[in-house]
């Protein structure tokens, strides 16, 4: 009996130190990981990884991971050059393959969110309109049923001139994103000239780039928070 108990606590022992080297391993490999995602990802620091999945060591000797999360509390990119900050970005890598000895690794599928609030894509825009010197001027808001709220300002003549509360859609297309109204819910404040200068803005398509490598933009849709970016991949390699 004796003997039976003392099998049992060196067995426990022993499950404790493989729990224990697991968890250090793991430990170590999401340090690693965040280095090279850094490296190969283009990112400007680290991002924050865990592993998911138990035990992890099982998983590294069949040279596998079920799933990576990487998470960025901001993130630059560009839209037509201009940076333009996302923030809270996560990324879900799938299917991650161990590659070279352990010593890179290449995501099956790759899906991901963040978010563009409404102040920082208004000063983003408002940056774009500057450059072009018309006068005009878009202030981003949520309307409803996932709808912008565009308000818009000109200035003709030296005058400034609150045009109206807009409601417009964004739209998706490969890289590109453009804002779209109906032209009857363009107010006639300030007269044709001023109808004119909103059409044509609103009509300019912005290119949206520098999404970490091997990502794309797959979905815009205002939300109360700001724009809800949807990300996607495929074999995007970690490094």
């Amino acid at each position: 009996m004796r003997a039976l108990r003392i099998s049992l606590i060196i067995f426990g022992v022993l499950i404790v130190l493989a729990i224990v080297a697991d968890r250090v391993a793991l430990w170590i490999a999401e340090g690693e990981v965040a280095s090279r995602a850094r490296d190969t990802l283009g990112l400007t620091e680290e991002p924050s990884v865990s592993v998911q999945g138990f035990p992890f060591l099982t998983q590294v000797a069949g040279g596998s991971l079920d799933r990576v999360d990487l998470g960025l509390d901001e993130y630059t990119a560009q839209v037509d050059d201009q940076e333009l900050v996302v923030s809270q970005l996560d990324v879900r890598l799938n299917d991650v393959e161990l590659t070279d000895g352990y010593s890179s690794a290449v995501a099956g599928r790759a899906e991901g969110e963040g978010l563009i609030d409404y102040e920082e894509l208004t000063r983003a825009y408002g940056e774009l309109l500057a450059i072009s010197g018309n006068g005009f001027g878009v202030e981003f808001g949520y309307a409803e049923e996932g709808r912008l709220l565009l308000t818009l300002q000109a200035t003709v003549l030296g005058q400034s001139l609150d045009v109206g509360e807009v409601p417009g859609e964004i739209v998706l297309d490969g890289d590109t994103i453009r804002l779209e109204v109906d032209d009857a819910a363009i107010p006639d404040t300030g007269g044709e000239e001023v109808q004119a200068a909103i059409r044509e803005q609103l009509d300019q398509e912005r290119t949206l780039s520098g999404l970490p490598d091997g990502l794309t933009l797959d979905e815009v849709e205002p939300t109360q928070d700001g724009l809800s970016l949807g990300i996607t991949g495929s074999d995007v390699e970690i490094g």
